[in-house]
């Protein structure tokens, strides 16, 4: 079982490093166009602090973290923290499905010189923008977590 636990520490390890990769860039990226980091009106791209990006990043670190206590507890402290945490897993990955289907949805209604990603960027396809991508890792780690779920109700019958 530590091995499931241990990859889904993984998993979660990956999310929160890609997310805050990609809220630094857009940091970097916002700074350097306007010389400030509070303006978040009239800008040709988003105020990373407006992007689901954002909130996700924050999201991924507090799973992340509480993985890593999971880890640390004793088998029947596991089992709870792991049920809290699926929680947070299924309303972060709702949350992350459903800014990717408002992308989706304006990514295809606009003509092909106004396709953005998220963070204000032009993509060519959905498929290669962060939100789609921290979308399949909070899938990634809910799947993960169910699993482990299952294998504690198996071990517990």
């Amino acid at each position: 079982m530590k091995k499931i636990y241990t990859i889904q520490s993984f998993i979660l390890l990956i999310g929160t490093l890609f997310a805050w990769f990609t809220v630094y860039t857009d940091f970097s990226r916002f700074y350097n166009l306007y010389g400030d980091i509070t303006k978040i009106s009239g800008c040709i791209i988003p105020n990373p602090v407006t992007t689901p990006c954002f909130y996700g990043a924050f999201a991924f670190l507090i799973a992340f973290i509480w993985s890593l206590y999971i880890l640390k507890f004793s088998e029947e402290k596991k089992v709870i923290h792991q049920k809290r945490l699926n929680i947070l897993l299924i309303a972060s990955t709702i949350f992350a499905w459903s800014n990717l289907a408002l992308e989706i949805f304006n990514f295809y209604s606009k003509k092909a010189e106004g396709q953005v990603s998220c963070s204000g960027v032009p993509s060519t396809s959905i498929f290669t923008t962060p939100c789609f991508i921290g979308s399949m890792i909070f899938l990634a780690g809910l799947i993960t977590s169910l699993v482990i779920i299952k294998k504690n109700k198996i071990k517990d019958n």
